[in-house]
């Protein structure tokens, strides 16, 4: 039985293109499947990571959150019955000058830290005399396993005395307005820290050694100096500002949460590795579809385009698939090793000189130097472009749109003499 025509005479069937074409479209269908896995492996990776971080934290301390101090005392209502009265924290301010260094667990670097904490201010006596009340006070930290030291306690301008709790018992002689304090500790950490900010105006200082801080918290520094071997960063906050936020660490890059229910505005520092390459990879792993179908839409105009050339097989474009998707891997295991930007480079070059080759010697029999260098200059703009796209969050949508118009466009031109419904 004769194949039916269609309306411009070409019997169904015999379009090899479309064929072709939808061969192209069932690798593409394909090699989703590895593409998910890719995903799974950095998630491992992650994992892997995050459980070096949390080794790490376990002997040295974890991320560390400087509570306000609290002055109290008991008061009887009446003969069986007690209340505790808090002190109002009126000036209130942080010192924190933090040494790090990297720590390594297995192929990971995690940041720790030492942390000289000082924190000072006054306390309002609303109670009248007080001289014969055991006045408490205390103050709260997130790991206390991080501690190096004894906190030292200096209330109300007596000598300075070496606690072995974080609580500090003593007697006021006199009834002053206003009570001063001074507490000094030292502790350890990893990450990132943060203050507490409970007065009725607050002053933080962090500095320290290291060259990539995120500040953090719910507020930004007022002022801040950051160069490329240490930092400093000061806030300044009255009571008002502090009265609706919530007890977030809005930005903080671990996955941890530190939310104590007292809903206490705070400020804080992180110290971020400056790029994370688990992040990256994954946001690069996000484009390799496109990617995947670009290249092979290239081959195939360059199939339908140079019909005296011979013909790619539907497993050659597998392996072309398969040449990408390894860029992945090798970007995500040299990642760990040696920074991004290097990573990047040595596995774009690996890849694109692999599908050059190949594309020389096996689909071209070495008989079109010209479509080789065209396909490792097309495949050389596609990853300069996609580690524009990683390194431009803000512009991202932007500059892929605009870059994905300008393909089309290129791809309409190439085949603007191609008669689809014609096999010649």
């Amino acid at each position: 039985m004769e194949n039916s025509t269609n309306f411009n005479g070409v019997k169904k069937g015999e379009n090899s293109k479309m064929k072709k074409f939808g061969i192209l479209l069932l690798m593409l269908i394909l090699l989703l499947i590895p593409i998910g896995f890719w995903f799974g492996i950095i998630k491992d990776r992650e994992s892997y990571r995050d459980e070096a971080v949390k080794s790490v934290a376990s002997a040295w301390g974890d991320v560390q959150i400087f509570g306000s101090p609290v002055m109290s005392f008991e008061k009887k209502k009446d003969k069986n019955v007690t209340e505790t009265v808090n002190f109002q924290l009126n000036n209130y301010s942080v010192d924190v000058k933090i040494s790090t260094e990297i720590r390594k667990k297995g192929i990971f670097k995690v940041p720790v830290y030492v942390a000289d904490v000082l924190l000072k201010g006054d306390f309002i006596n609303n109670d009248g005399d007080i001289s014969d009340k055991d006045i408490t006070t205390s103050f709260t930290v997130e790991d206390s396993t991080g501690f190096i030291e004894e906190p030292k306690f200096k209330i109300n301008g007596g000598k300075q005395i070496v606690s072995q709790d974080t609580k500090y018992l003593t007697k006021i002689p006199k009834t002053p307005k206003v009570i001063p304090f001074e507490i000094s500790y030292r502790i350890r950490g990893l990450n990132e820290l943060y203050a507490d900010l409970g007065g009725q105006s607050n002053k933080v200082k962090i500095e320290g050694n290291w060259a990539d801080p995120s500040f953090t918290g719910n507020f930004l520094p007022s002022s801040r100096v950051v160069t490329k071997d240490k930092f400093s960063a000061e806030w300044s906050i009255p009571k008002v500002a502090t009265t609706n936020v919530s007890q977030v660490n809005p930005n903080s890059v671990t996955k941890y949460s530190y939310n104590d229910g007292n809903n206490r505005a705070r400020v804080g520092v992180s110290l971020l590795v400056p790029v994370d390459n688990y992040r990256m990879a994954t946001r690069a792993l996000k484009y390799s579809f496109l990617f995947i179908t670009l290249t092979f839409l290239s081959y195939f105009i360059f199939e339908i385009t140079r019909p005296s050339q011979r013909r790619i097989h539907p497993l050659q474009y597998l392996l072309l698939g398969g040449a990408m998707l390894i860029f992945y891997l090798l970007l995500v295991s040299i990642s760990e090793f040696l920074p991004f930007l290097a990573a990047y480079v040595i596995s774009s070059f690996m890849t694109i000189s692999l599908i050059g080759t190949y594309t020389y010697y096996v689909i071209t029999k070495r008989q079109d130097v010209r479509f080789t260098a065209i396909i490792s200059a097309l495949l050389v703009i596609l990853y300069t472009f996609l580690y524009i796209l990683l390194n431009l969050q803000d512009l991202a949508l932007l500059i892929g749109s605009l870059g994905l118009f300008l393909i089309i466009a290129l791809i309409m031109y190439a085949t603007r003499n191609v008669d689809w419904y014609n096999e010649g």
